[in-house]
């Protein structure tokens, strides 16, 4: 049978950081401008060598500032992002099929 796995901003724990692809999906915004920076310098790291061993740091820094971002979203507009990873969830990561859940979303949880 079919077991729901849909995994809402509320759903994730401050010390478990395993978002699933919808919660990514809604904060992708939020995620590609707050975390430009180390995102950047991990992409940078992994050009100059491609050992995984050698960008460790760096990866944690992407963790790190995308446990950030999840958090304020969780703390900030909890409802219009469960509301919009919900409709994700439901839809397969369509956006085009919940852009009234993004309407609402970018309006509670504007980017900064």
């Amino acid at each position: 049978s079919f077991e729901d796995r849909g995994q809402t901003m509320s759903d994730i724990a401050e010390e478990e950081l395993i978002p699933t692809s919808n919660v990514l999906y809604a904060a992708h915004k939020h995620i590609g401008e707050r975390c430009k920076d180390v995102s950047m310098a991990f992409l940078r790291c992994k050009k100059k060598d491609l050992d995984p061993s050698v960008c460790l740091n760096e990866g944690q820094a992407v963790l790190g500032c995308l446990g950030v971002v999840l958090k304020d979203l969780r703390s900030s507009c909890a409802a219009e992002t469960d509301s919009y990873t919900k409709c994700l969830d439901k839809h397969s990561n369509d956006l085009r099929k919940c852009r009234q859940e993004e309407e609402a979303f970018d309006a509670a949880c504007p980017k900064p």
